[in-house]
């Protein structure tokens, strides 16, 4: 039969050895690396991205909002944000809070909506250069 001192030194061993394999390298990033997806921003858009009639935008830090039917304006921000590359990041944790909600309709209906994280609800790598656009586009607003 073992005695105490054996049994002890062998539990010990088996929780080191427990532990140390609970520390070994994990393929989790590779995972979450693989599930991202980098497409063009118009490629999430349902149909013509150019057939936007309007757009309302919303400020996250003060929530007032604006709206727009101005075409010219409309097609011109759209032609800088259509081939912005947005990489779907499911992993991406939530966030709580957002500089601009964009919202675009067509004829009255809500076609399109996106923020710096978040495209038409997926989650995405956050996108400066659309916040930076964004805010050209609430500031072009009157």
């Amino acid at each position: 039969m073992l005695n105490k001192n054996t049994i002890h030194a062998i539990t010990c061993a088996l929780l080191v050895a427990l532990i140390l394999s609970s520390c070994q390298h994990s393929d989790l990033p590779k995972q979450a690396e693989a599930n991202k997806t980098t497409k063009t921003l118009e490629t999430f858009y349902p149909g013509d991205i150019t057939k936007i009639d309007s757009i309302e935008i919303m400020s996250g830090s003060d929530g007032f909002t604006k709206k727009t039917t101005d075409s010219r304006l409309i097609q011109d921000w759209i032609e800088k944000i259509r081939h912005l590359n947005i990489t779907l990041d499911p992993e991406q944790e939530d966030t709580t809070g957002v500089l601009f909600h964009v919202t675009m309709f067509e004829q009255g209906k809500v076609v399109f909506y996106m923020t710096p994280t978040d495209i038409n609800h997926q989650r995405i790598e956050p996108q400066d250069e659309l916040a930076d656009l964004m805010t050209e586009l609430y500031q072009a607003i009157s």
